[in-house]
């Protein structure tokens, strides 16, 4: 097998599923499950990429006019940072709002504002931020524009770009609106109102948090994953994915993919997981290519006094407090 930018997306952490992960040493490991068994996965294979994902019921709804932006990210953070304390240096990147529904210009200008505001707190307390965590075949091309200011955010403090990207029932190059749907967003794509990304931003790593097989593109539709085609057989399936990874090694902002899911105890994506068999074969014959080594990440800046830290929160308030008097 060749090179390889594939990973895993961790709903759960299984027995042996970590050990498996050990072995395999992927570019790009996304995880719902905050456990200490991942600092194992880290000592073992410190270039890997970890991002945590932290489920939450009730996200900020970015189309209500009344939100307020920067206020919901620092509530945001407040729920994030005693996970990121506890896992540390383990995890590279701390995704936000899960495929945040974007509908306009404005719904996107809001989402913006909360996400400069939470790679800024997050980068404040020694953490980095993957931003945008879009649904496959979203936002809006034109919407971009409207982005930027976070993708800025991001490039400033260390941080990454995450889009998620899916077909059905194949993957393969029938669906550029779906898979591969990145490289319209970096590269542009005129006629849909999107020139590209600014050159400089073009540097910004791009994490794809999920992808693979999903009947949910379908309208309609209930969750379908690769078992639902394939059966327990993962054969046609490696052969799409390895045709997705060599695609990826030649958009060189790519750092990886994690495919959706590996480990899971929902019914609703049962049919997704690739734990165990498709997982071990993965992990005998990948050869992981690390565009962005975890090991060597720029370092963020030390956690501040605690002091110190009360102080600018404090402050924060009382500005914010002055600026819905004036």
């Amino acid at each position: 097998m060749s090179y390889s930018l594939l990973g895993a997306h961790v709903n759960m952490t299984t027995g042996g599923l970590p050990e498996v992960l050990q072995e395999w040493k992927p570019p790009l490991v996304v995880t719902l499950d905050h456990s200490d068994a991942w600092h194992d996965v880290k000592a073992a294979s410190p270039d890997t990429i970890l991002v945590g994902r932290l489920y939450q019921e009730r996200e900020p709804d970015f189309g209500n006019t009344s939100l307020a932006p920067v206020q919901a990210a620092r509530d945001h953070c407040e729920e994030i940072l005693p996970w990121a304390e506890r896992m540390g240096e383990t995890y590279s990147f701390w995704q936000g709002v899960n495929e945040p529904i974007i509908k306009d210009h404005d719904c996107m200008q809001r989402y913006a504002e909360f996400e400069v505001e939470r790679t800024r707190r997050l980068y404040s307390h020694g953490y980095r931020a993957a931003v945008g965590s879009f649904s496959v075949g979203n936002p809006e091309l034109a919407y971009w524009q409207s982005f930027l200011p976070a993708l800025e955010a991001a490039l400033e403090h260390n941080g990454a770009l995450a889009l998620h990207e899916y077909a059905w029932p194949t993957l393969d190059h029938e669906h550029p609106w779906y898979l591969l749907r990145h490289r319209k967003v970096y590269d542009g794509e005129p006629e849909h109102g999107w020139e590209g990304l600014p050159w400089h931003l073009r540097a910004l790593p791009l994490l794809i948090t999920e992808c693979g097989l999903d009947g949910l593109i379908e309208q309609g539709h209930p969750p379908r994953g690769w078992q639902v085609l394939y059966g327990q057989d993962p054969v046609q399936y490696l052969e799409q994915l390895a045709w997705y990874d060599a695609e990826l090694l030649k958009d060189p902002y790519v750092v990886g993919a994690a495919i959706y899911c590996c480990g899971t105890a929902d019914w609703h994506w049962k049919s997704y997981d690739i734990w165990s068999e498709l997982s071990q074969i993965l992990a005998q014959k990948a050869r992981p290519q690390y565009r962005l080594s975890a090991s060597r990440l720029p370092q963020p800046p030390l956690e501040r006094d605690a002091f110190w830290s009360e102080v600018i929160v404090r402050m924060d308030r009382i500005i914010d407090s002055l600026g819905r008097k004036l």
